[in-house]
């Protein structure tokens, strides 16, 4: 498993991140939270469930050394409509982890007790980020994905060799991921 607990429940508090997993994953040595400030974009992402809607725009802001906070739009089409869209907003909370830079934690929120980790595989300031998370809420435990930040709506070419090469080495296939709209 990616983290361990004792048991689902609101009170287990706090999940740790894998050691073991940490390691596979080869995390962003010395990754800063403040790398995430201003717009950026999921251009990219390998669970559909999660990570493809179009215009996910993402504004983070840094209040301190060691803590992220994520203002999230995204749009779904619309369940009745069908082609219409309707946007979404929500705010999350990061911490990292101290030990640990290339992980985050968003944890103690209130609709479904959902809590992520984000593991931070690669981050090249003002051009990319790349996030493999792990998560578990009310009614899914153990979800994941990943998802590649960019300042731009589209993936950009420039780009594209290095973020495939840190994919491979936390052994994912950036084939896999689909571009968002």
């Amino acid at each position: 498993t990616l983290f361990r607990s004792k048991s689902h429940t609101r009170s287990m508090r706090p999940w740790s991140a894998d050691s073991s997993l940490c390691s596979k994953l080869a995390l962003a040595s010395g990754f800063k939270p403040s790398v995430l400030e201003g717009d950026w974009y999921i251009s990219a992402g390998l669970n559909k469930a999660f990570d493809t809607f179009d215009c996910q725009l993402h504004k983070f802001e840094a209040p301190s050394p060691r803590k992220l906070v994520g203002n999230m739009q995204w749009r779904i089409k619309d369940p009745l409509a069908g082609t219409n869209f309707v946007t979404r907003y929500t705010v999350q909370e990061f911490v990292q982890d101290p030990n640990l830079p290339g992980v985050l934690y968003n944890h103690d929120n209130e609709f479904l007790h959902y809590q992520d980790d984000w593991y931070i595989l690669a981050a090249e300031p003002e051009q990319y980020v790349l996030v493999y998370y792990r998560g578990s809420n009310d009614a899914w435990d153990g979800y994941g994905g990943a998802v590649l930040y960019t300042r731009a709506t589209r993936v950009p070419d420039a780009i594209r060799a290095r973020v495939a090469e840190r994919c491979k080495a936390a052994g994912l296939d950036f084939s896999q991921f689909r571009e968002t709209n």
